[in-house]
C-alpha cells in the first residue's frame, strides 16, 4: 500500500494522502465483499525458509501464562 499510494505520488497535503488511503481500503474491502474467497492460497508453500517450530519464536504474552 505504501508503495502504491504514498511513494509514487505528489499529494499536496496530508488530508489528500489520508483520503487516498481511505479510498484504497474501501475499494479493497468492497472487492472482497463482492468476491469472497479464502485468503492465503497465493502464499502458502512459498515460505523463504522451511517452516519449523522454534521456542525462541514464542510470541505469547508472558503475563498471561
Amino acid at each position: 500500500m505504501a508503495r502504491a499510494i504514498i511513494h509514487n505520488s505528489n499529494y499536496q497535503s496530508a488530508d489528500e494522502v489520508k483520503a487516498a488511503i481511505d479510498r484504497y481500503f474501501e475499494e479493497r474491502n468492497e472487492h472482497f465483499r463482492a468476491n469472497p474467497r479464502r485468503a492465503g492460497n497465493k502464499i502458502w508453500g512459498k515460505e523463504r525458509v522451511p517452516a519449523e517450530f522454534s521456542p525462541s519464536n514464542n510470541c505469547k504474552d508472558p503475563r498471561l501464562g
